[in-house]
């Protein structure tokens, strides 16, 4: 079964090119447009990881989570976020972000990160 990636970011082609990318690499993926509406994906069901923008409507990226951190730590997906902000990390750190990428995103940045988060050392 392929894993499922949740794509939070507010720029509708961020999120098409990235899922369309992620697909062709035999990921499962998910796009939403804020903070709001990927809390309400993780209550559908769970997912293996999220990439996260901080900048969103709604509910922004810290918000979204400070929102994540309630969730029991063996049922909470890892979470890589894009960032256009540069001196981040111990923000990151302080919510156990697992990784991070600075914006404008590469996606074959984002795919090698994704593969070390998951843990998968090639395609699925």
């Amino acid at each position: 079964m392929p894993k499922t990636i949740l794509i939070v970011d507010d720029e509708d082609v961020v999120v098409d090119i990235t899922k369309r990318k992620l697909q062709q690499e035999g990921y499962g993926a998910i796009g939403v447009g804020d903070g709001e509406a990927a809390l309400q994906v993780l209550r559908e069901g769970p997912v293996d990881l999220i990439v996260l923008d901080v900048e969103m409507p709604k509910m922004n990226g810290y918000a979204f989570m400070s929102e994540l951190v309630k969730i029991p730590g063996d049922n909470r997906p890892p979470v890589i976020v894009l960032t256009a902000y540069d001196s981040m990390e111990p923000i990151f750190k302080r919510y156990g972000i697992a990784s991070y990428l600075h914006k404008p995103l590469k996606i074959q940045d984002l795919l090698v990160k994704i593969r070390e988060v998951l843990g998968d050392a090639a395609k699925n």
